[in-house]
């Protein structure tokens, strides 16, 4: 049987939904949403149908060959492999596994959950980063609008006491208190 056979059975026999319960992963859903497997997502994100999926954080899509890829980390032909041994689609499984290819197949397994915790600790170091430049960019948004009071209120003030007060003076009594509030509880 051909590559292109393999896959046009699997994608005619099964569904996504059976994909993810081959991996313990459909949870207790209605909608067809669950947090990504691939990046290890904490919401709702992954959503799924009977034949695709689309993770909106990750951005990882696809159908039911290529999820197994990514999750597993598998190449196209040995995901196709791992579908079959589980749902036993067409021959050249395996009856019994002898203890050295269980050996083997642990060892892959603890290097898929090597790659997928490094995957998860870049992922979390990313989004730290953006994080702090977000609130690093911010801050210098509150700094810049508390040095711009500040210098109005300078620049504004009224020099004796029969002048009218300027708005920006008036703005700036009104709102620096309050920027320089927002400033500190950013750091």
């Amino acid at each position: 049987m051909t590559t292109k056979e393999k896959a046009d059975l699997i994608k005619a026999s099964l569904t996504m939904r059976e994909i993810l319960g081959m991996y313990g992963l459909t949870g207790n859903n209605r909608h067809n949403r669950i947090p990504c497997p691939i990046h290890d997502g904490k919401d709702r994100n992954f959503s799924f149908t009977e034949f695709g999926f689309k993770c909106f954080v990750c951005g990882a899509e696809g159908g039911l060959v290529h999820f197994v890829e990514l999750y597993r980390g598998l190449s196209f032909e040995a995901a196709l492999e791992e579908i079959n041994g589980h749902f036993r689609l067409w021959g050249g499984y395996p009856e019994l596994e002898s203890a050295e290819s269980s050996r083997n197949q642990h060892k892959k397994d603890s290097a898929f959950r090597s790659r997928r915790a490094i995957a998860k600790l870049r992922h979390d170091r990313r989004t730290a980063e953006r994080k702090k430049e977000k609130d690093e960019k911010r801050r210098m948004t509150l700094l810049e609008e508390l040095w711009r009071l500040d210098a109005n209120k300078i620049k504004y003030a009224p020099e004796s006491e029969d002048e009218p007060f300027h708005p920006l003076y008036v703005e700036a009594c009104h709102q620096l208190e309050y920027q320089k509030y927002l400033v500190e509880s950013i750091v």
